[in-house]
């Protein structure tokens, strides 16, 4: 009897009945305007209530709902589906009429298609005996859980009246609208009512025709389509195409600066060949001249000591001559010559010339200058020095621009009574330490320098501790990942006893020599904040900065807590430094100032008032004469040893933002921007 008969359940798929927000099965389904269903209470959270309209999170459909989710069509079609499928997927089937007849609940084994109801094996041949349900189609449970009956369920599937309780049975042209027996009698009586067969087939065709309708509607999409593809492609063909040219061109541009450069370092070795040569030879005359004196002092010597009166006497003259010819040599002037490296704005006419700075000096032994780089002569108003009256100056040279490979202007020479104050920094080199094979954008959160002068950063969003050659090259890139620990993000780093720490979290790891080895945890920090910054001092401890607490915490390299800095003061601490002094540079956030503590806790200084524009502290570091430097936005800011505001450094426009600081013992300054990007400069006392 059941074979042969359609399964729903195979041709439905089963996320059908999902609701694409919640992704649960269907809670009072309702269907927009673009035909797309979703739960009641789901809706409600998209409704603009201003303009009470739902804008369609499948595809940005707005459907006006008057304010008001249930004006939204409700989903008889889902519904009577979701019956279906609810009968059939009850854990436990119980007899529907028992515990009405008082009975106590009995598993069901047959199910009426007519009235819908489970029923027990008592109950199911009562039902087929009874008058009133004769001639009602009860099936077995296992074939009505098999899908054998899903055509013939639907088809006996009933909708009530919410107002009568009775089967809608018509349809009211009128009105548009379905409505059962009562109320064709009451408020329809006199509108113009039909069966809902026989409207279904009225309206088949009309319906049928406007589906239909679709499908040229949807080829010319579909051409139209194409034409965005050919478009893509006409794009990415040209991307390829101007890429080849772009790669063509430079590598012509390459070539003409590696030549430029080789010819520069021809003649450089050919000046300094040639200067070599006249130093040696001025070397030899001066020799020679020491000898013949030294001689000239131990012959008289001698005479003067053994030799007898008359022999004296007879020598005094040659003596004397010979003194006096000594005495009378020249000493030859020696010409220094620097060269100067001048860069022109024209690369294909020569972009780099080799000049010579040339100075005589007569009153002493000349040594020759290291080689010096400049640019051509340019004048540059410097920000700072309009800021600034009382330092205002002029550079010597200025910066390439972007397209030349090199950072904006940034030096301001500053004449400060202090010694060691950097007047001014010369710009060294820039590299990018990004990945095109990272999963995620670069996020830079960390900055260290090793003893041998390679720079460590650590990247939070790639879960990576890198450690770069200052000439670009990445020599180790330290996963964090998978090393003994859940993925391990890297926030603060710093290098002790030639190893690297790190802050991930409330703790502090190590990072090991044996890149195969785990990452060994090396304490749990105090509190509970989600980031500390940490500084090292000499090869002695960590400091470990603890934000809001107000407090440092000193551990040795093995995890043993030093000592701890509690000074009387509220804020937040985030960014360290530590100097020569052993006194503590700390950024304080919530005040925004930069304070300088000593071992004992005691304030040294608090520097929160900077002349000429607003203060907000973010990255410190000291160098090696223990001057502060401060990253504050997009300016860099030099205070004293003690904390005093000296100068606005450096101010960068464009789209370089650094984001940390560092300083070496060898008087460069490195900072890194968010990306990676290095830049190093020089001090100029």
């Amino acid at each position: 009897m059941a074979e042969g008969k359609t399964n729903i359940s195979e041709q439905i798929e089963e996320d059908f009945l999902l609701c694409k927000i919640c992704f649960e099965v269907y809670r009072t389904p309702r269907t927009l305007s673009c035909l797309h269903s979703f739960c009641e209470p789901c809706l409600e959270l998209l409704l603009d209530k201003q303009e009470g309209t739902v804008t369609c999170p499948e595809c940005r459909a707005v459907s006006d709902l008057q304010g008001c989710v249930r004006n939204a069509k409700a989903s008889f079609f889902i519904n009577s589906l979701l019956d279906l499928f609810r009968s059939k997927t009850t854990k436990q089937t119980v007899c529907s009429l028992c515990p009405a007849l008082g009975k106590s609940a009995v598993p069901a084994s047959s199910r009426c298609l007519d009235c819908a109801d489970f029923l027990c094996a008592s109950c199911a041949q009562g039902h087929c005996l009874s008058k009133l349900t004769l001639q009602h189609t009860v099936v077995s449970l296992e074939d009505y859980l098999a899908g054998c009956y899903d055509e013939e369920a639907r088809s006996k599937q009933e909708r009530h009246c919410p107002n009568h309780q009775e089967p809608l049975r018509f349809y009211c042209n009128t009105c548009s609208s379905t409505i059962c027996r009562d109320c064709r009698m009451l408020e329809h009586f006199s509108h113009e009512v039909l069966s809902l067969a026989q409207a279904t087939t009225a309206r088949r065709p009309q319906l049928e025709k406007l589906i239909s309708s679709l499908d040229g509607n949807m080829e010319s999409l579909s051409q139209h389509q194409q034409e965005v593809d050919s478009a893509i492609q006409k794009l990415k063909d040209t991307e390829a195409g101007f890429m080849d040219q772009l790669s063509g061109k430079i590598a012509v541009i390459m070539e003409q600066l590696f030549a430029q450069r080789d010819a520069v370092r021809k003649d450089l070795s050919i000046f300094i060949e040639q200067q070599e040569q006249k130093y040696q030879s001025i070397k030899k005359d001066l020799c020679d001249h020491i000898n013949s004196a030294q001689n000239t002092k131990d012959f008289s010597s001698q005479v003067m000591q053994k030799g007898k009166d008359y022999e004296i006497l007879d020598l005094e003259e040659t003596i004397q001559r010979q003194i006096e010819r000594l005495q009378k040599f020249s000493i030859p002037d020696i010409e220094s010559k620097t060269p100067l490296l001048m860069v022109k704005g024209d690369m294909f006419s020569g972009m780099f010339q080799l000049t010579f700075d040339t100075t005589i000096d007569s009153q002493k032994n000349p040594t020759v200058s290291d080689t010096s780089i400049e640019q051509e002569p340019q004048t540059l108003a410097l920000k700072t020095a309009e800021s600034h009256p009382q330092t205002s100056t002029t550079l010597p040279a200025q910066p390439l621009q972007a397209s030349q490979l090199t950072p904006p202007p940034l030096a301001t020479p500053l004449a400060f009574p202090h010694i060691n104050i950097p007047a001014s920094f010369i710009f060294i080199r820039t590299f990018d330490t990004d990945d095109d094979q990272n999963p995620n954008y670069e996020n830079i959160t960390g900055i260290s320098l090793c003893p041998s002068r390679d720079i460590v950063i650590a990247d939070n969003s790639n879960f990576s501790i890198k450690r770069i050659i200052r000439n670009g090259q990445i020599r180790e890139d330290i996963s964090t990942e998978d090393r003994g620990w859940n993925d391990l993000q890297p926030f603060s780093v710093a290098v002790c006893d030639d190893s690297i720490f790190f802050t991930s979290g409330s703790r502090l790891y190590k990072v090991p020599d044996d890149q195969c080895d785990d990452i060994v945890q090396v304490c749990n920090l105090r509190g509970s904040h989600k980031e500390y910054s940490i500084a090292a001092y000499e090869n002695e401890y960590i400091a470990v900065s603890e934000g809001t607490s107000c407090s440092l915490s000193l551990y040795d390299p093995d995890g043993v807590l030093v000592d701890r800095v509690n000074p009387d003061y509220n804020g937040k601490f985030v960014f360290l430094a530590v100097n020569s002094c052993e006194e503590f540079i700390l950024c304080d956030t919530s005040n925004k100032c930069v304070i300088v503590l000593n071992r004992a806790g005691d304030i040294v200084n608090i520097c929160n008032i900077v002349e000429y524009f607003s203060f907000n502290p973010r990255s410190v570091c000291v160098d090696k004469w223990d001057n502060i430097y401060v990253m504050d936005g997009k300016r860099i800011l030099l205070l004293s040893p003690r904390g005093d505001f000296v100068q606005e450094l450096m101010t960068f426009d464009g789209h370089y933002t650094p984001k940390l600081i560092a300083a070496d013992d060898h008087g460069h300054l490195i900072m890194v921007n968010k990306k990676g990007t290095i830049r190093i400069y020089r001090a100029q006392l």
